[in-house]
């Protein structure tokens, strides 16, 4: 895993379609947890009325070779989910800490 320095080098040389991608998982579910995915029909319409405004063709091919460099993994066609490498990313591109993993309580054993 390269360094957060080495990671925020690159984010910086990033194309503004890619990093508006990885910003939009934190914008979309600001309480996320680590690796939490979304649909690419919910990060397209994250663009719907901006200046940029990517079509879902956009969004999916940039997903696709964002996942064929090991940022995202897409499960069942449609869901982007960052990997560690990829909340690495979001961390860099929107200067913010990295989603935290999901941790729940112990369950009590049961004394019946």
């Amino acid at each position: 895993m390269p360094s957060d320095a080495e990671m925020t080098a690159y984010a910086k040389s990033l194309p503004d379609i890619y990093r508006d991608i990885m910003k939009a998982f934190p914008a979309i579910e600001p309480d996320r947890k680590a690796g939490y995915g979304l649909a690419f029909q919910t990060v397209a319409m994250q663009f719907a009325n901006t200046r940029r405004g990517y079509s879902l063709e956009e969004v999916q091919e940039a997903c696709m070779r964002l996942a064929d460099q090991g940022f995202i993994e897409i499960k069942n066609g449609i869901f982007a989910h960052p990997t560690d490498l990829g909340e690495q990313l979001i961390a860099a591109v929107t200067d913010r800490p990295r989603a935290s993993s999901l941790s729940l309580p112990p369950l009590p054993a049961r004394t019946w």
